[in-house]
């Protein structure tokens, strides 16, 4: 089904963006896209304000000329930031929580949501296809996260990360000014 992007009902709609349809937009007025923003098709932004009780203030902004591939999943209850000049492939997957599942008498899609905890995704970083950013984590500007890698804790700046659970196997040296390997994929 497409349903056609109404740029009035979010929080902030910058200027020369769009949303391709079909595209899954839950809250859109808790949702700030900057401009020149290019969310491909069959995007969903889950910005969830009440679940099963539960009721939550989300906040999801999406920065100046980022571009989201198709299929990308950004599932937010608290608050995610993704930056400026951010590239995704696609089938992406960005949480600030999870289903919880204390009660094992109880169905996981009914049990309360996990505490949320803020994603940030810096400046100039690129999530290659498959990538999965968890709750919690700031990437720093300007980091590549490789294809299939899944993120569960924070990157620094100018950072390679690869694996499941990721790791940085390279980092940039301002200093010496050229990219150096960390130890990590040895280490493993």
């Amino acid at each position: 089904m497409r349903r056609q992007i109404k740029p009035q009902r979010f929080a902030a709609f910058g200027d020369q963006s769009v949303v391709v349809p079909p595209a899954v937009i839950l809250s859109p007025h808790r949702i700030r896209i900057g401009d020149g923003v290019l969310i491909q098709e069959r995007a969903w932004l889950s910005v969830v304000e009440e679940w099963y009780g539960q009721t939550f203030e989300p906040s999801f902004t999406i920065g100046n000329r980022t571009t989201l591939g198709r299929n990308n999943y950004i599932s937010c209850i608290g608050q995610v930031e993704i930056g400026d000049d951010v590239l995704t492939g696609d089938d992406v997957l960005i949480a600030d929580t999870y289903h919880g599942y204390r009660d094992p008498d109880v169905a996981i899609r009914y049990q309360p949501m996990a505490p949320p905890e803020p994603v940030r995704i810096g400046d100039g970083v690129a999530l290659y296809p498959r990538a999965v950013v968890l709750q919690g984590v700031t990437i720093g500007d300007r980091s590549n996260i490789a294809a299939g890698a899944v993120v569960t804790e924070d990157v620094p700046p100018n950072s390679l990360v690869v694996g499941n659970p990721g790791r940085v196997v390279r980092r940039y040296d301002h200093e010496r000014e050229e990219w150096i390997d960390t130890g990590e994929a040895e280490a493993r």
